[in-house]
């Protein structure tokens, strides 16, 4: 396992020991868990973009809701319906 040294400011320091405390947990244990968080977060959002084709937001949303649009009330959509609608 590796180490590093960071730099923080004081505020920021004494906050963190003082959440860990709370949390009945090391300070190091506190850091390595927001690191993995958001390492976590970047990954997955990367691997939605990746998945997504690059769509733009609004653009999967007007698909969405064209999608709703022609569903109907009552059973769920077929596998093959929804692969036709992510296919458009």
């Amino acid at each position: 396992m590796g180490a590093i040294s960071v730099r923080l400011p004081d505020d920021l320091k004494d906050k963190a020991m003082k959440l860990a405390k709370k949390k009945n947990i090391s300070f190091n244990s506190l850091v390595n868990h927001w690191l993995q968080a958001a390492v976590m977060q970047d990954e997955t959002l990367e691997w939605m973009n990746k998945q997504l084709g690059g769509k733009k937001p609004t653009d999967l949303i007007a698909d969405f809701g064209d999608f709703l649009a022609r569903s109907e009330p009552g059973d769920e959509p077929a596998l093959e319906d929804i692969e036709q609608a992510l296919n458009e």
